[in-house]
C-alpha cells in the first residue's frame, strides 16, 4: 500500500474539488481519497502501483475542471487575481454603467460587451464544461442564468451578477487564504538553522545537517531546534507554544526538551536527540497536517448532498418556468424568475464551511497543546456521554512515593527495599520509579539468572544466589505464603526472600491539582456518567473516586480486565464512550474507544501513535478546552449548514413570487458563502472559559 500526497493548484470551485475527489476514489488502483479543500491538498492511497499516477489524476480532472495542476512537492499558492482581470473588471462595469445613460440602439451592444469583459473567465470554464458535457457546474449556470438575463434586456443586471459573482469569488479565496495563514502563523514554531558546537567553534547549520549524537547551543531568547537532553547550563524554557502552558518551565543538565520550546533566559548545550523530520514537533505538525483526511460524518454528508442539491435546484427552476407558463402566465416573466434557482444552486457555501470550521478547531486545539487527529474526532467528541478514565497517572499525578514499610519479624527494612529495588530495576510500573529514589544499589545484570514478569501480579527473579518475589497479595498467597500482612487502604507489594516472606511495602499518590473541577466541568458539558478503572485494591480505589466525585469504580483489575471491562461499557452505556488514560501502558483502550485521549503525551511516542487525541501536557483543564472547543466547533458546524440552506431557500421562495431577482441570488450565492465563512472566522475567538 502506497499513500501519496499532492498540493492543487488552480482549483477555486469546492464542489468541483469533491467531484474530482469521488472521480479518482473511482479508479481500480485507489483505495481512498481524500480532497482537503481548505489546504489544497490531495492524499491518495493506493493499493496497487501504476507507472504514470499523474496522467491518471488529469484524466479525471480535465473532465471536471481542466485547469486543476497536480503536485508532488509543497509550492507557494496564491489566490490572487491578475492585474489583466481587473482592468477587464473595470472597463466592463464602465460599459454597463455608460450603456444606461445612452440611446436604446447602443444599450444591447454595450451591455454584451460589458457583460463579456467582466465575465470572460467564466464564460471561459462554462464552454469547457459544455464541451464534456457537465452541465450541473456553477460556471455554466451561472453564464446560463446572465445569458438568460440579456435575452430579457436586463443587461445591467446580467453584467451586475458577473461582476459580484467575480468579485464574490476573489474574497472567498482571500478569507480561506486569510484562515489558513492565520492558523500557520499559530503553529509557525519551528526553526530553519541550528547553532552546531565544532572543536573549533559554533557554526550555523540547516537542521538537515545536524544528526543525532551533535552537540548545538542555544541563546536566550531562541526557540529550541531539535529534540535533546541539555548538557550543560540552565534556564527557564516557555513551553505554550506546544503545550499550551503559560507557566515556564526550569531546566538543568539532563533534562530533555523539545523543539519549539523557548529558551527565557540561560545559554543550554544540548545533544541532540533525533534529526528534524523525527522530532517532536515535526511529527505533531505532521498530524495536525493531515488531521483533514479523517473527515468527519457531517463532512461525508456535505459531500453526498452536494452531488444531489445542484441537479435538484436546476430541475426545480426548470419547473418554475414551464408549470405557469403552461397554465397560460407570462413566459418572460417566469422565465427570469426560474433564473434566480440558477444562481443559487451551486453548494460551495456548504462545500467550504464545513471543513473549514473543523480545520479552525483542529488548529485552535493545536496551538493550545492538543493535538487532534482528525476531523472526524473532534465531532465524536462532542457525541461523548461516558468518560472512562485510568486512575494511575490520570486521576493522579503517578508519582508514587513509599509512604510506609511493614516488616514481617526482624527482618531489616533494607532488606525489603533492596529485594524490591532488585525486582523492580527493568520496570517501568510507578513503584520502580518510587523505589529507584529511596534505594541506591548496585545492579548487576550478569547475576540474573532468571527473570518473570506477570503484569498486574508480581515479578520472580533468581539474582545469583537469591529468590526473590515482589508482588500483590493474591500472588504470593498463590506461591504459598500465608499470613501475609494486611495494611489499610494503600497500594501494596509483598516481598519474599529464599522462600521467607519479608513483608510489605506501601504506596501513596496523590490527585492531580484541578481534577476534582475539571470532572465537574465536563459534567457541565454533557458527560452523564464518570468511570474509573483501576488495579488499585479497592480501598484506595474507592477513596479517589469518592475524592473527584467519580459516579462508578471498578478495581483490582489486570490489564486486560481494564480492557474486557471497557468492552462491557461501551456496550450497555448511552452515547459514545471516550477513555482517557497516559498513553503508557493502556494503548490498546485508547485503540478500543470511540475516542482515546492521552494526556501529558508530550515526549511520548507511544501515546502520541496510539491516541486519537493528545493533550501534551498534564493539566486537566487541558481535557475539558477539548470538549468545550469539540461542541463550540460543532455548533458553527450547524449554524453554517442553516445560515446557508436556510437563506438559498429564502431566496428560491422570494424569486418565485418575485421579490428577490438577480441581485439578490447572487448575494444568496456567493454573499451566503462569504458569510459562512466569516462566521466559522469566529472561531478564532474560542474562550475555553465560555
Amino acid at each position: 500500500m502506497t499513500i501519496k500526497e499532492y498540493d492543487i493548484e488552480n482549483l477555486h470551485c469546492a464542489e468541483c474539488g469533491s467531484r474530482i475527489e469521488a472521480g479518482i476514489e473511482k479508479l481500480p488502483e485507489v483505495e481512498s481519497a481524500n480532497l482537503d479543500y481548505e489546504h489544497k491538498r490531495l492524499s491518495i492511497k493506493y493499493h496497487q502501483v501504476v507507472d504514470d499516477p499523474l496522467s491518471r489524476l488529469y484524466q479525471v480532472a480535465s473532465n471536471i475542471d481542466p485547469g486543476v495542476v497536480f503536485i508532488l512537492h509543497p509550492v507557494s499558492m496564491s489566490s490572487k487575481l491578475s492585474s489583466l482581470f481587473w482592468v477587464f473588471l473595470g472597463i466592463g462595469a464602465g460599459l454597463l454603467i455608460a450603456g444606461e445613460f445612452l440611446p436604446y440602439t447602443f444599450q444591447p451592444w454595450m451591455g454584451i460587451l460589458g457583460w463579456f469583459l467582466v465575465g470572460h473567465r467564466v464564460l471561459a470554464q462554462a464552454i469547457k464544461s459544455l464541451a464534456q458535457k457537465k452541465v450541473f457546474t456553477e460556471h455554466f449556470l451561472m453564464s446560463l442564468a446572465t445569458i438568460g438575463a440579456l435575452i430579457l434586456g436586463e443587461y445591467l443586471e446580467a453584467g451586475a451578477v458577473m461582476i459580484f459573482y467575480e468579485f464574490g469569488e476573489w474574497l472567498e479565496d482571500k478569507a480561506l487564504e486569510h484562515s489558513r495563514q492565520m492558523i500557520k502563523n499559530k503553529l509557525n514554531i519551528k526553526t530553519e538553522i541550528a547553532h552546531l558546537k565544532t572543536e573549533d567553534d559554533v557554526q550555523d547549520k540547516p537542521l538537515s545537517a545536524i544528526s543525532a549524537g551533535d552537540v548545538i547551543i542555544v541563546y536566550p531568547g531562541e526557540r529550541i531546534p531539535l529534540d535533546g537532553t541539555i548538557i550543560k547550563g540552565d534556564s527557564t524554557v516557555d513551553t505554550s507554544s506546544l503545550t499550551g502552558e503559560s507557566e515556564p518551565l526550569y531546566v538543568g543538565k539532563g533534562t530533555e526538551i523539545y523543539a519549539g520550546f523557548l529558551n527565557n533566559s540561560g545559554m543550554l548545550e544540548l545533544q541532540v536527540k533525533s534529526v528534524a523530520s523525527e522530532s517532536t514537533i515535526s511529527r505533531i505538525l505532521k498530524l495536525i497536517e493531515n488531521a483533514g483526511a479523517a473527515k468527519s460524518p457531517q463532512e461525508k454528508f456535505i459531500t453526498r448532498f452536494a452531488r444531489i442539491y445542484t441537479p435538484a435546484v436546476v430541475g426545480a427552476a426548470l419547473l418554475v418556468f414551464l408549470i405557469p407558463t403552461l397554465l397560460g402566465a407570462e413566459a418572460a416573466i417566469w422565465f427570469k424568475r426560474s433564473l434566480v434557482f440558477l444562481i443559487v444552486s451551486c453548494p460551495c457555501a456548504l462545500v467550504i464551511s464545513v471543513p473549514l470550521t473543523f480545520f479552525l478547531g483542529i488548529g485552535i486545539a493545536a496551538k493550545k497543546g492538543i493535538i487532534i487527529k482528525g476531523t472526524s474526532y473532534l465531532d465524536i467528541l462532542r457525541q461523548v456521554r461516558t468518560l472512562v478514565f485510568d486512575k494511575t497517572g490520570t486521576l493522579t499525578t503517578g508519582e508514587m512515593q513509599i509512604e510506609k514499610i511493614y516488616v514481617n519479624g526482624d527482618f531489616d527494612p533494607e532488606v525489603l527495599l533492596e529485594v524490591l529495588w532488585l525486582c523492580e530495576y527493568n520496570s517501568s510500573h510507578p513503584f520502580s520509579r518510587a523505589v529507584k529514589k529511596a534505594y541506591q544499589g548496585k545492579f548487576d545484570s550478569q547475576q540474573v539468572k532468571a527473570y518473570s514478569e506477570f503484569p498486574g501480579k508480581g515479578i520472580l527473579l533468581v539474582y545469583g544466589k537469591d529468590r526473590l518475589v515482589a508482588g500483590s497479595e493474591e500472588f504470593l498467597t498463590n506461591m504459598g505464603f500465608l499470613d501475609l500482612i494486611h495494611p489499610p487502604h494503600q497500594s501494596v507489594v509483598h516481598l519474599a526472600k529464599n522462600g521467607f516472606y519479608l513483608g510489605c511495602i506501601t504506596f501513596s499518590d496523590e490527585v492531580k491539582p484541578g481534577m476534582k473541577e475539571a470532572i465537574g466541568r465536563l459534567k457541565k458539558q454533557g458527560i452523564k456518567k464518570t468511570i474509573m478503572l483501576s488495579g488499585d485494591r479497592i480501598p484506595k480505589a474507592e477513596k479517589v473516586a469518592q475524592d473527584l466525585g467519580i459516579d462508578e469504580f471498578y478495581a483490582e483489575l489486570l490489564p486486560e480486565e481494564k480492557l474486557a471491562k471497557l468492552e462491557d461499557i461501551i456496550n450497555t452505556n448511552e452515547g459514545k464512550t471516550a477513555f482517557v488514560g497516559d498513553g503508557l501502558n493502556d494503548a490498546p483502550a485508547l485503540a478500543r474507544a470511540d475516542v482515546g485521549i492521552a494526556m501529558g503525551g508530550i515526549g511520548n511516542q507511544a501515546s502520541i501513535e496510539s491516541a486519537d487525541i493528545v493533550l501534551l501536557n498534564d493539566r486537566p483543564q487541558q481535557l475539558v478546552e477539548a470538549f468545550i472547543l469539540s461542541r463550540q466547533t460543532g455548533n458553527m458546524v450547524t449554524q453554517n449548514i442553516v445560515l446557508a440552506l436556510g437563506i438559498k431557500t429564502l431566496i428560491m421562495l422570494l424569486g418565485v413570487f418575485g421579490i428577490a431577482g438577480l441581485w439578490e441570488a447572487v448575494l444568496g450565492d456567493v454573499g451566503v458563502t462569504i458569510l459562512v465563512i466569516f462566521n466559522s472566522l469566529r472561531l478564532l475567538r474560542y474562550k475555553a472559559d465560555t
